[in-house]
């Protein structure tokens, strides 16, 4: 399942990058800006961008606020 997990993520961060041309009609791939988080023990309601009142996360906060919050998972 892990190996299915970082494969489908592979190929949705290099999916994302197209071709640019720069002045001098030489194409490059630009990049995605991801940032990955990956926290052990972290509730759905740990973070002041899903609604906590208790802990303070300004930074977190605003990365939600300009980008995309991924809400859907599981976990057994």
């Amino acid at each position: 399942m892990k190996k299915l997990v970082l494969f489908l993520f592979s190929v949705a961060l290099f999916g994302c990058a197209k071709n640019v041309t720069t002045k001098n009609n030489i194409d490059t791939t630009k990049k995605p800006n991801v940032v990955f988080f990956l926290i052990d023990d972290l509730g759905w309601k740990d973070l002041a961008c899903f609604g906590s009142n208790f802990y303070e996360t300004p930074n977190i906060d605003k990365l939600a606020k300009e980008g995309v919050k991924f809400t859907n998972a599981y976990a057994a």
